[in-house]
């Protein structure tokens, strides 16, 4: 196993706009998985990772939450809670065990800007970069990535491809055979006719689905800050990693073993909580 990055970069710059019903009151990534919070999850994956440190990059909306937040996963925030509840005071969680900062998005709002964002707060560029909103309930998908991946060569963390799913993720051409493959192109969320076209061209054993897990290096970011600057619009990530993959390697790894839960989605399985 190759060493861990240095620092997480945590992107939770989004405001949920295809959940609004509840989004306004509270962020999507505090909507339970198997009964915790999203964002708990995704920091025991972090921790389970090795890695030093994280930043959660939040959207300025919700920074009246923060102070919260910082007390809620601060080291001995469970054990203080179960004291004051008389409750049995239980083993410290994994998340309490790393350094997780909290600072509001600032710049363009995208996920670039999140990324751009964290590393410099960092003060790192051998980071990983997880979307908030795509929760590992396992804890294992950061570390796959971070196994299968090589230093220096930034990776992306995907999916076997669905047809079905093709229209609300990135579908990645790869080139050559096993769990870890190239880069050639990227399509941002085609539409159906567009997806089973691609099946058709490449063959669905060529086809990966994005999922919320980078590992980026400095010639990355230095290209992504250059794309953050050339647009006036948002700067999305995938498809400047698709301008990148044209030039650069980058390695997709296949997580055929770690299902991730997309908190902005409608109704989850064996869901309890609605607003």
């Amino acid at each position: 196993m190759t060493a861990p990055p240095a620092g997480v970069v945590i992107a939770a710059g989004g405001l949920g706009t295809r959940v609004t019903g509840w989004t306004p009151f509270l962020p999507k990534e505090f909507r339970p998985v198997a009964g915790r919070p999203g964002l708990a999850h995704v920091l025991e994956e972090t921790a389970v990772l090795g890695a030093e440190r994280a930043v959660v990059v939040h959207h300025p909306y919700y920074a009246p939450l923060i102070t919260w937040v910082r007390q809620a996963f601060a080291p001995g925030a469970l054990a203080r809670y179960q004291e004051v509840a008389r409750q049995p005071v239980g083993p410290r969680p994994p998340a309490e065990m790393i350094r997780v900062d909290f600072i509001p998005q600032h710049g363009p709002y995208s996920d670039i800007t999140s990324a751009l964002n964290g590393s410099e707060h960092l003060g790192t560029a051998d980071i990983c970069l997880v979307y908030s909103d795509n929760v590992d309930p396992t804890h294992g998908a950061l570390s796959a990535l971070a196994a299968a991946s090589t230093p220096g060569t930034p990776a992306v963390l995907a999916a076997p491809f669905d047809l079905r799913a093709a229209s609300s993720h990135g579908v990645i051409v790869c080139s050559g055979t096993g769990p870890v493959r190239t880069m050639t192109a990227l399509v941002e969320k085609p539409g159906p006719a567009r997806a089973a076209q691609l099946a058709r061209e490449h063959g669905p054993d060529a086809l990966r689905l994005l999922q919320g897990r980078l590992r980026l290096t400095p010639d990355l970011l230095h290209h992504l800050t250059a794309a953050a600057r050339r647009t006036a619009a948002e700067p999305k990530l995938s498809l400047a990693l698709a301008a990148y993959a044209r030039r650069r390697r980058v390695d997709v790894v296949t997580n055929a073993e770690h299902p991730l839960t997309d908190l902005g989605s409608g109704f989850l399985p064996g869901e309890a909580f609605r607003l």
